[in-house]
């Protein structure tokens, strides 16, 4: 399986970072009903925060690193593309580097947070990757689409033939 290089706002990471993290989270809210019971509501679905570590190694790793920072300072939100990870519009929210002059290497750490201002269909790119123990219904369930749709616009031999980290299109 070919993964796709990591990249955002035009800057593309010539080597995938070497770990990538998605916390996704809600917001629960209990409220305490007479006699001493409680009882729990899902509020909302929170941003899903993207994180995670690599190294720039090289000639260029300087040059990387600075044009990161660039990126990182300009602001605003844009779309991220990663391997395993649908893209998402986000905000470049943390970066953190040091310099290892022994290996010529920059270490980084990095954390994008989703924007939410606008409704998740409006964002759609027409695939999303499968997850880890997802066939097509289960896709078709996450990404509100019929499992015949699925069937139909991918090159599977069954429903249950998919395998984590594939492109599956939506259309």
């Amino acid at each position: 399986m070919t993964l796709i290089k990591m990249s955002y706002k035009g800057f593309v990471f010539n080597v995938n970072p070497s770990s990538i993290k998605s916390d996704f989270s809600k917001k629960i809210e209990t409220k305490v009903i007479p006699f001493g019971f409680g009882k729990s509501t899902e509020v909302c679905r929170l941003p899903v925060v993207i994180s995670g570590s690599g190294k720039f190694c090289g000639a260029d790793a300087g040059e990387k690193a600075h044009e990161l920072m660039r990126i990182f300072e300009k602001g605003g939100a844009s779309y991220l593309f990663a391997p395993h990870i649908a893209p998402m519009k986000a905000f470049f929210t943390d970066l953190s580097m040091s310099v290892n002059a022994e290996e010529d290497c920059v270490d980084y750490t990095f954390s994008f947070t989703e924007e939410c201002t606008e409704k998740k269909s409006r964002y759609s790119f027409g695939y999303t990757y499968a997850r880890r123990g997802e066939n097509l219904y289960d896709i078709a369930n996450r990404c509100s689409v019929k499992s015949e749709k699925l069937f139909e616009a991918n090159d599977y031999m069954d429903m249950f033939s998919v395998q984590e980290g594939d492109k599956v299109w939506l259309r």
